[in-house]
């Protein structure tokens, strides 16, 4: 059975050429904006699946970005094992449209059910309150 062990969002992600070891920076858990609509100028999503022996080479399913109950993505995803018992994969995506505040909702498809997700939320503080006499 293929199992989803990691999926996660950060500003970046760096691989060591050595150990081959991954390391996510600014991992996003939520995102302050003073004012939406706004580009988010660039995400990658990290994600790790591991198989047994006997299962698919690939993984294909969809990538779906959910921002407040709309999708604002929804593209094909492959994880390739090539031969190996773990797949991980990055996704650089930028200029992602916040059209507006909620839980943003980055999910793993397959065959239109949901495997894994991981959540952002999005948030417009209070500005300061300005008093004038």
């Amino acid at each position: 059975m293929i199992r989803h062990k990691l999926l996660l969002c950060a500003e970046g992600v760096v691989v060591d050429r050595v150990t081959n070891n991954a390391s996510a920076f600014n991992i996003l858990e939520q995102l302050n904006f003073q004012n939406l609509p706004v580009a988010f100028p660039k995400m990658v999503i990290l994600s790790c699946l591991e198989r047994d022996a006997g299962d698919p080479e690939k993984w294909e399913g969809k990538l779906r970005i959910d921002l407040a109950g709309s999708v604002i993505m929804d593209l094909p995803f492959e994880h390739n094992f090539h031969g190996m018992s773990r797949s991980r994969n990055l996704f650089t995506l930028g200029g992602l449209p916040i059209t507006q505040p909620g839980i943003m909702e980055i999910s793993l498809v397959k065959d239109d059910k949901k495997e894994t997700s991981y959540t952002i939320e999005i948030a417009v503080p209070p500005g300061p309150k300005v008093e004038t006499s």
